[in-house]
């Protein structure tokens, strides 16, 4: 079981809304169609590396069941977003040099069979290209390449010491995100360790925390704190029950 702080009696967020793909509409078109021009971007997919991801956090959730999110990404610039994949993941060099991000093109993940699941969240404004450059180059941040290693153990069923996340090992594309978000004074999971950030945590804190997020920012009207506001986004589930659809 993952250590965790759930938030007893809480109501799901109000501004975080479920806004339905058109039948044959791909992942770019319904990001355009919401306006999710900065913030975070969850994906969940459908290969078998995607599979074991979801899977493996299901410790996270209430219900114990598989995660909708494999993947956590933030917008950098128009059309991408920066990451870290185990798909995509470069030569040697590349990945010691950029700490294992990478920036694709949100036309990459476009494909709703590839990528049913799609959410734009936005924690606050303010999480700088200079963030995401500062945890690109200075690996003491967050050790990503490790994490990487570690991962793809874990979805290769190479590695025997079992779920990664039980052993406090995080999704290295959603630590990315908690590091950057980290260094621009927003907590992406109040009610987990950082080092063993998740796509899941970050989609509980944006459904079941708000009141958090409602404190922080009454704390800091007040001068007194951090940058913070109340989570919102849109999204679309179009695979509920984790499976695989990509051979």
């Amino acid at each position: 079981m993952i250590a965790t702080r759930r938030v007893h009696g809480a109501k799901e967020n109000e501004d975080l809304k479920e806004v339905k793909a058109g039948k044959s509409e791909g992942n770019v078109r319904w990001l355009e169609r919401v306006k999710a021009t900065e913030g975070l971007i969850l994906l969940g997919g459908a290969s078998v590396a995607d599979f074991r991801l979801r899977v493996a956090q299901s410790h996270i959730r209430r219900d114990f069941m598989p995660s909708f999110w494999s993947l956590a990404g933030i917008i950098v610039r128009p059309g991408k977003i920066a990451t870290v994949s185990l798909d995509d993941i470069g030569d040697a060099a590349t990945v010691t040099h950029d700490n294992g991000i990478v920036e694709l093109p949100l036309r990459h993940f476009d494909d709703p069979e590839r990528y049913p699941n799609v959410a734009s969240l936005q924690f606050a404004t303010g999480v700088r290209a200079d963030d995401v450059a500062a945890v690109r180059r200075d690996r003491s941040i967050a050790d990503l390449p490790t994490l990487m290693l570690k991962w793809l153990g874990f979805t290769w069923g190479a590695d025997l010491s079992g779920t990664q996340l039980l052993q406090g090992h995080g999704i290295p594309s959603a630590v990315f995100a908690e590091s950057a978000y980290t260094l621009a004074r927003i907590d992406l999971t109040p009610g987990l360790s950082s080092a063993s950030s998740c796509p899941e945590a970050i989609w509980q804190s944006a459904k079941w925390w708000r009141q958090f997020y409602e404190g922080a920012a009454a704390t800091e009207a007040a001068g007194k704190s951090a940058q913070a506001a109340v989570p919102r986004g849109k999204y679309t589930i179009r695979q509920p029950a984790a499976a695989v659809t990509e051979s």
